[in-house]
């Protein structure tokens, strides 16, 4: 009885830990923007929105995602270092609702879970193959990998080499955005780019790289807004997603474009403006992450935001668009 108990421990813990299952709430969000049929909004057309919420306090907070199976398979990552999984629900084309909802801790190179709030501010997060992600973390400044599709979510950190001056810019204002080129001549590079990271001339730092080979460019700024995170388009082109979101001014989202092709060292880049608004005019929150996936023969860009947990002010809001060119 002793050897057969032993065994089931061991089978226990050699067996991947599952993700707990969610109760999530998915309201939908029939018009982008307020008080207007509009479903426009220059390259961008309207594909259909949710307001996600959940009575487990340990939902929200959520940094970055990425969309897969054919814009169904979300992933998501939260800035207190936990994983969220579902599957997105679409009619008539549109997004129309999410099922199976899971959340799990993030787990660190021997597979706890992060200790503190600041080891688990996780804040962006890219696609490597199916399966398998790469994580950046801000608070203390790391980048790694997690290998899901073997191990799901009980997959172990493992650290990725990265520009160490991104170590030298300002507390909670480094790399929130971060992606892997896949086409062009910059093909099989990281590329991130930091929110409040300045050069000389204000505009914010970024860096390519691949191996040991890195490329330092710079991204100039577009009005008050600071880049919350990017995705890489089919043909490698970039597209940054943009919050402003201060006591000063009403919660703003933009979002712009450039080719991988006009990264050169020292370089700085200004993108081509694809959409800026601002809440209440359109349904905008703390907009913090992006993803392009394939659905229906379009090009879709679904952005999510951070209720930084202030569910009585905030919301979890997941948008989606198709886009025209």
């Amino acid at each position: 009885m002793r050897l057969w108990a032993a065994a089931l421990a061991i089978l226990a813990f050699l067996t991947p830990a599952r993700s707990e299952p969610l109760d999530v709430i998915a309201s939908r969000i029939d018009s982008f923007q307020n008080l207007s049929a509009n479903t426009h909004f220059g390259p961008l057309e309207w594909r259909g929105g949710l307001s996600l919420s959940s009575d487990n306090p340990g939902f929200g907070g959520l940094s970055g995602l990425v969309l897969g199976d054919g814009c169904q398979e979300l992933t998501a990552i939260s800035d207190a270092g936990r994983w969220f999984t579902a599957r997105l629900v679409y009619e008539n084309g549109g997004l129309a609702g999410l099922s199976g909802g899971a959340m799990a801790p993030m787990r660190d190179s021997k597979g706890n879970p992060q200790r503190s709030k600041v080891w688990a501010d996780a804040e962006a997060i890219a696609r490597l193959s199916p399966g398998r992600y790469a994580v950046a973390y801000e608070s203390r400044v790391r980048f790694g990998t997690y290998d899901l599709g073997r191990d799901g979510t009980s997959a172990r950190f493992n650290a990725l080499s990265y520009p160490k001056e991104i170590d030298k810019g300002p507390d909670n204002g480094e790399v929130e955005a971060l992606g892997l080129i896949d086409a062009g001549p910059l093909t099989g590079h990281f590329i991130a780019i930091a929110e409040r990271n300045r050069d000389p001339a204000g505009a914010t730092r970024a860096w390519a790289w691949r191996g040991k080979a890195v490329i330092a460019f710079s991204v100039q700024r577009f009005e008050d807004y600071s880049i919350t995170d990017l995705a890489v388009l089919p043909d490698g082109a970039i597209l940054t997603l943009e919050r402003s979101f201060s006591r000063t001014s009403l919660p703003g989202m933009a979002i712009r474009r450039f080719s991988s092709a006009m990264i050169a060292a020292g370089a700085t880049i200004e993108p081509e403006l694809l959409f800026a608004g601002r809440f209440p005019f359109y349904a905008i929150d703390n907009m913090e992450g992006i993803a392009v996936c394939a659905r229906d023969g379009e090009t879709r860009l679904t952005v999510l935001s951070d209720n930084n947990f202030n569910t009585s002010l905030q919301r979890t809001l997941l948008l989606q668009f198709a886009l025209r060119d």
